[in-house]
């Protein structure tokens, strides 16, 4: 085998390049959609003048300012007035609020005093005999002050045990075992 081509096959020139035909379709909607936009853009502009022309829309647009402005400041000057008048309450509500909150912290902290005062036992001081009986024991001295009476201390009541659980009579089965119980011991 060889690898040279027999001389009996035809030789066969490509065929000339000839163009394909042309669509002009494509191109025809490329043209429509141009035109399309280019419309709405000139209805746009048309139905909105003042948009190329910022001229022609200013002077309306002062005009209507001026007499604007005067109901707008009103309106601002009440609004303000207002917000005033809103934080003013809102003071003097934060004021009474904190008024009646010291008083009663204030109420608080002298019931917490009383509370601890009836909690803790008084001390009461010792009663010494008077070396003197009779008369001289009555006329109190110059020198030494007047002692107040103590407060009378509160007793608190010593609480009571509990009554002393009863131990039960008879077998007890401890692991579950049967009991062996006399024929004669009654039930309860």
């Amino acid at each position: 085998m060889s690898i040279e081509s027999p001389p009996s096959w035809p030789v066969v020139d490509p065929p000339p390049f000839l163009p394909a035909p042309r669509r002009r379709w494509p191109f025809a909607l490329f043209v429509a959609v141009v035109l399309a936009l280019a419309g709405a853009g000139a209805a746009y502009a048309w139905l909105n003048p003042g948009l190329f022309v910022p001229s022609a829309g200013r002077d309306a647009a002062e005009a209507d300012a001026g007499a604007n402005d005067s109901a707008v400041m009103t309106d601002l000057l009440a609004a303000q007035q207002k917000t005033a008048d809103d934080l003013a309450a809102i003071d003097r509500t934060i004021a009474n609020q904190q008024e009646q909150l010291k008083a009663i912290v204030s109420q608080l902290a002298e019931l917490s005093s009383k509370i601890d005062a009836l909690k803790s036992p008084a001390p009461q001081a010792p009663v010494a005999p008077s070396p003197f009986p009779g008369p001289a024991a009555a006329m109190p001295s110059a020198s030494v002050p007047p002692v107040a009476p103590a407060p009378a201390a509160r007793v608190v009541p010593k609480q009571k045990k509990p009554p002393r659980a009863t131990t039960p009579t008879g077998p007890i089965s401890v692991g579950g075992a049967p009991l062996n119980t006399a024929p004669d011991a009654t039930v309860r």
